[in-house]
């Protein structure tokens, strides 16, 4: 979809923002009746509760259905036992389904709330209603009841892993699935743990150190190293923030290199989110860390603590801001990214009169004398630039970055073109007129600064009013009226008008004028089959987000392309199914098996992984169902494994030291790492049976994987976050 240009440090705004508004919950609970629907508006840091009376052995499934903000739902159990956390990734807008087994009888408790509070702009509205309540299925009853003895196997093949590390003859494998094996072992050892993230570090440094600065991979080799190292801390500080900072510390290198540098401004942003986590139990703590970190320059992880801070201690969190506002003042803020981007943060979140949640406590830390000093500095350092000025930063330390760069290759920098005119934008946008309340005749001041800066011309040169006015002509107008409009455009944006105007009927749902559109306005047949192709696939992940899968899968049939196709399956397995009876859900999903074909093993690389991904979404429902589409794919892979040990060193290197090397990014390493999943996924509904698909595999490094995967879903059902959880089944990063 065609988007208009947005302002390089108007874009820092928005990534920079974070919430600094008072939590509030709901205390009273709702309770949710069968069939009646409820409908709220909820904002940031806010939480509702409701209530469902269910008696033992029965199916729940209710729907969030999302208005303006993205939620997560988690339900408990009568006695108090979270279940599960429930958010699917479709934004915003949408349903999030829910679904779970009463194992007794009693008061359940769902609680919802916003996803991140910290991109929470406005409060948003969601409703929730039951879909379904009835007598559970024997799957359903199986998985539930069988936790506890699925917590015990899973326990003893992750003892099984550990004692199997050292066969693991590839340095980077052996590596990552110590760290993997040690998320898993925290809740049941974790000192041994601990021992395995510390042994996960020093080897990844020692496996650096056995390679040559001149050898190829030594540059990927660094990379990697300096990722397991901040995975290994940022795992131990999901459990123990003071000993990660500990590990982070004393595995530090000295800067001799950019790269060493680089990696030491990592440790800065590692550093003060620990402060953040650490600021709750310790507010004093997190300041001297944060104001540590400020010593050594700027960082918008510092806003994170200021925000944390503010939550346990105001008194520090404004100190702590002071403090920065201060150190801003004293830097040229046009030739220091970092601080500009967070000038720019501060002043958009802090502009007097603002009345959001999030702007409310940065209005008490931040006092009006210092926004006015502050924003007087950024207009002056603006106003006073030459044209042609630019901005050197780091591609590595920040987010400077837009699509108004010019790269300089070799040394790691860019210079960010414009940078001053970027910042007048951004003003202008912030503030408009009201810039004059700060600095006398400044609105004026930026306009005559930006149009000497265009070289005399105005802001908007008379083709991009010329679009603007058509662009608005045709957003509010009926398709007829728009296609008036266009015929008096210039020749040269015609086609590009009614591919806009295409668009903006696809998006309202009207796709068959918009197909039509776009039969008019693309002359190439195979552009406009290309064209059609997009339309379809946006029509159908658009009716998926909304709940309307029936809708959805008819769009993906028009898919001409069968690769694309396949891989729009792929995408939207997770949602087939999400929200109707199991009858429904069974025949919507067998309706997307054969949408990819109807072989029973992989024709592509997309079709494999659509064929995981449907096993994977079965068996939520029928996981004999779901096996049945996985068994070809085992015996497929072990055929294709075969094929490249044949074929290694042809081309590629699949294979190094006789393993499959899963860090390559090579083709067969890609299948395994969705393939793990899916069976990590049906193991929870047998996993006996998924155990055994395992042990199939021939290659040991892959049945590595496979267990891990397995080991996760046995011991962290409920989708418990670390860093390393994350990745457990990306061994091939």
């Amino acid at each position: 979809m065609l988007r208009s240009a947005i302002p390089l440090l108007s874009l820092l705004c928005l990534l920079l923002v974070f919430p600094v508004g008072a939590a509030q919950t709901q205390n009273d609970q709702t309770t949710l009746q069968p069939g009646t629907a409820i409908e709220r508006t909820i904002g940031a840091n806010e939480s509702h509760n409701f209530t469902i009376k269910l008696e033992a052995d029965q199916y729940l499934q209710f729907v969030v259905n999302q208005h303006g903000i993205d939620l997560i739902v988690r339900v408990f159990s009568p006695t108090g036992k979270r279940l599960g956390d429930f958010d699917s990734p479709n934004g915003s807008e949408g349903p999030e389904n829910v679904s779970i087994v009463s194992m007794k009888g009693g008061d359940y408790r769902i609680a919802v709330s916003p996803l991140d509070s910290n991109s929470v702009e406005k409060p948003g509205r969601y409703e929730i209603k039951t879909l379904e309540i009835r007598e559970a299925t024997e799957q359903e009853l199986k998985v539930g009841k069988d936790e506890d003895e699925r917590k015990a196997k899973g326990l003893a093949l992750l003892d099984e892993i550990v004692n199997s590390i050292p066969e693991i003859r590839q340095p980077q494998t052996r590596i990552r699935v110590k760290l993997q094996s040690a998320t898993l072992l925290w809740t049941t050892d974790n000192k041994k743990a601990a021992k395995l993230l510390s042994e996960s570090v020093t080897d990844a440094r020692n496996y650096l150190l056995g390679l040559k600065p001149d050898d190829p991979s030594y540059d990927e080799a660094a990379q990697w190293a300096q990722q397991i190292r901040a995975e290994a801390v940022q795992t131990l500080a999901f459990h123990d923030p003071e000993a990660a900072l500990t590990l982070l510390r004393s595995t530090r290198k000295p800067i001799k290199t950019e790269m060493d540098r680089r990696e030491a401004e990592t440790d800065r942003q590692l550093e003060l989110s620990f402060a953040s986590q650490i600021a709750a139990k310790n507010p004093q703590r997190a300041f001297e860390l944060a104001e540590a970190s400020l010593k050594d320059g700027f960082s918008h992880s510092l806003l994170q603590t200021v925000e944390s801070l503010s939550k346990v201690n105001p008194e520090l969190a404004g100190t702590l801001t002071k403090n920065l506002t201060t150190k801003l003042l004293d830097t040229k803020l046009m030739q220091n990214p970092e601080a500009l981007a967070i000038a720019i943060t501060l002043l958009g979140r802090s502009l007097p009169g603002l009345e959001t949640n999030n702007a409310r406590t940065l209005n008490a830390l931040l006092s009006e004398q210092d926004y006015r000093a502050l924003i007087q500095k950024a207009l002056s350092e603006a106003l006073s630039a030459r044209p042609g000025d630019q901005m050197t930063t780091n591609v590595y330390s920040d987010k400077m970055l837009s699509q108004d760069v010019n790269m300089q290759t070799g040394n790691g920098f860019v210079r960010v073109a414009r940078a001053p005119e970027m910042l007048l934008m951004t003003l202008k946008n912030l503030l408009g007129h009201d810039l004059d309340r700060f600095v006398p005749g400044g609105a004026a001041a930026v306009d005559k600064k930006l149009k000497e800066m265009n070289g005399g011309r105005d802001i908007d040169s008379e083709q991009s009013r010329s679009w603007k006015n058509f662009e608005e002509s045709i957003s509010n107008s009926s398709t007829e009226a728009a296609r008036e409009a266009i015929t008096q455009a210039p020749p040269e944006i015609k086609g590009q008008l009614l591919q806009r105007l295409a668009e903006q009927r696809a998006t309202a749902g009207n796709y068959a004028e918009a197909r039509q559109l776009i039969i008019e306005s693309i002359v190439d047949p195979r552009s406009r089959r290309q064209a059609l192709d997009n339309l379809e696939r946006q029509a159908a992940f658009t009716e998926a987000a909304h709940g309307r899968m029936e809708e959805a899968l008819k769009h993906l049939a028009k898919v001409s392309n069968s690769e694309e196709r396949a891989a729009a399956v792929s995408e939207m397995a997770y949602q087939i199914g999400a929200g109707q009876k199991r009858a429904t859900a069974l025949a919507l999903l067998e309706t997307a098996r054969s949408l990819v074909g109807t072989s029973i093993q992989a024709e592509s690389h997309a079709h494999m992984r659509a064929l995981l991904q449907l096993a994977n979404a079965f068996s939520r429902y029928d996981e004999k169902r779901g096996f049945e589409i996985l068994d070809p794919l085992v015996d497929q892979f072990n055929e294709l494994s075969a094929a490249a040990r044949t074929l290694n060193g042809f081309g590629l290197n699949y294979f190094v030291d006789g393993e499959l090397s899963l860090q390559s990014g090579n083709s067969l390493a890609t299948i395994a790492a969705p393939m793990s999943a899916t069976l990590g996924t049906l193991s929870v509904a047998d996993f006996d049976r998924a155990k055994a698909t395992s042990d199939r595999f021939q290659l040991p490094e892959v049945r590595l994987t496979v267990y891990l995967s397995i080991v996760q879903q046995a011991i962290q059902p409920n989708g418990i976050y670390s860093p390393s959880v994350a990745n457990l089944n990306n061994l091939n990063r």
